[in-house]
């Protein structure tokens, strides 16, 4: 009886290895090794696999029109849902009339399920089913006609943490399991990101998902206020605020606008998140700031106390992170172009290095009224392990601009590039006395592009000692520029 009930309900065939009924002093059931296929199919993983059950019960519940059990356990539940769609016997898989059933409704007042795994079938071979891995699952007042209550834990794998969850299930849809729809919420509190190499914070998260179990909807919001990117820069407040779809046939998520704030900077992000059999996650986004701070942009990338610019961003790019076990930095591809507008730069040494350049290149050296450190930064750009290779980068303050092209190490801070700087003002102007005298027969030979003056120049050296040079006269004249944390490192003993 048991075995014909669970076959019309489910719409399969049904295996029990064993069951002992107790009738004193109530009755006691123990089912062991249940196994549903559906629609008789034994090319695929079985429906529903338990271990083993049991419940008791009195003998008035069962002889009732409506038959209650109040309390089923289950140990080691397995549902593994169907491809969508499949249709390997026709006949076998034809919708069947709606006909009354000959057995008796049954309502299971709750299950307490000690395991439970929920995995979908890949309707694509070669990819890995997506696996819901859920312990402490209780479901209460179950009928498989109408959606019924649930709520559990699943342990997250990476990043490793627990996932309180409840919501509504069903009702169960016998043709296409995979249809039957679900809704609820989760929290997510404090995982530890460090299991990804390369990244590191605590995130918190709560959310919403809704639809059929093959294709949900989820929305929510994540919170990292200790983020940092490979310990080579600081730790950021990193909030997101997302919308997805998870593709329950193979586990791709694909996401509609995240609005993500890194600091202070809004940033937007689109992409999927696909999963790769056997390596990982492929992640692809395409992200933009309109309304950023170049401040917080670089906090990831540089650790000092002082950020090494200030002032509004805008940036435009494609981020790619292939699977693997590799660090973020060392496999993160990113391609993009930015703009940053009225940068002003932190370090009080080079402020005065670029007003005295303003002013030179003004053709008014001595004039201490004029000069701006002021300058106005764009480029592109494309990060591949752990380095950026600038395409072009320029930059200006008032009389002069800058154009280069180079590499920047993220972790060693290394420094290479190379480019020209172009003044207002012609070379004889840049100078007093009788240096401007003597250098005005040379001015016809510096004046090229549009320029006053035009001079190769390179940066070299790191981050934290840079060292500029130019090029004149077939000479190149290098100089160190001295900052306030070369100076403190200088004086130590």
């Amino acid at each position: 009886m048991v075995e014909q009930e669970l076959s019309e309900r489910f719409q399969s065939t049904v295996e029990l290895k064993a069951l002992r009924v107790d009738i004193l002093p109530r009755v006691g059931v123990v089912g062991e090794g249940l196994t549903l296929r559906h629609h008789g199919r034994t090319d695929i993983a079985p429906l529903i696999q338990v271990e083993r059950f049991s419940f008791t019960t009195g003998l008035i519940g069962l002889i009732r029109p409506t038959k209650h059990i109040d309390v089923v356990h289950v140990d080691s539940l397995r549902i593994t849902l169907p491809p969508r769609g499949e249709k390997k016997d026709k006949q076998a898989t034809e919708p069947k009339k709606q006909t009354r059933s000959k057995f008796p409704k049954t309502i299971l007042e709750k299950i307490i399920c000690r395991d439970a795994d929920i995995l979908t079938t890949p309707t694509k071979p070669g990819k890995e089913p997506l696996d819901w891995d859920i312990h402490d699952l209780v479901l209460d007042n179950v009928d498989f006609e109408k959606p019924f209550a649930f709520y559990g834990t699943l342990t997250n794998g990476k990043p490793i943490g627990e996932i309180a969850t409840q919501g509504q299930f069903g009702p169960w849809n016998a043709n296409e399991p995979g249809d039957s729809l679900v809704a609820g919420e989760y929290i997510f509190k404090n995982a530890d990101l460090s299991p990804f190499p390369g990244i590191a914070g605590t995130l918190s998260s709560t959310g919403q998902f809704s639809g059929p179990l093959n294709e949900l909807q989820a929305k929510g919001v994540t919170d990292t206020p200790n983020f940092s990117l490979d310990k080579v820069g600081k730790p950021v407040a990193l909030h997101t605020e997302f919308e997805a779809t998870v593709d329950g046939t193979n586990g791709d998520t694909f996401l509609h606008p995240v609005h993500a704030t890194l600091g202070e900077s809004l940033i937007l992000a689109e992409g999927k998140v696909v999963h790769v059999p056997q390596q990982g996650h492929l992640i692809e986004l395409d992200v933009s700031a309109r309304q950023g701070r170049i401040e917080d942009m670089l906090s990831l990338a540089v650790n000092s106390e002082k950020p090494l610019m200030t002032g509004p961003v805008k940036v435009k790019a494609k981020l790619t992170i292939p699977p693997g076990k590799m660090k973020v930095l060392d496999k993160m591809v990113l391609d993009g172009k930015f703009g940053v507008e009225d940068a002003k730069w932190s370090s009080k040494e080079l402020r005065e290095k670029l007003e005295s350049l303003s002013r030179h290149a003004q053709g008014k050296p001595e004039d201490g009224d004029v000069g701006s450190s002021l300058s106005d930064l764009k480029g592109s750009f494309h990060l591949e392990q752990g380095v950026i290779e600038f395409r072009s980068l320029t930059f200006g303050v008032e009389g002069a601009r800058i154009d280069l092209a180079g590499t920047y190490n993220i972790r060693g801070g290394d420094l290479d590039f190379h480019g020209h700087l172009r003044l207002q003002a012609k070379l004889s102007q840049t100078v007093t006395g009788t240096k401007s005298f003597f250098l005005k027969a040379f001015d016809p030979f510096f004046a090229k592009n549009g320029a006053g003056t035009e001079l190769p120049i390179s940066i070299t050296g790191t981050r934290d000692k840079p060292v500029f040079g130019v090029s004149v006269f077939h000479k190149t004249i290098k100089k160190e520029v001295k900052t306030t944390e070369n100076k403190k490192e200088e004086q130590k003993p």
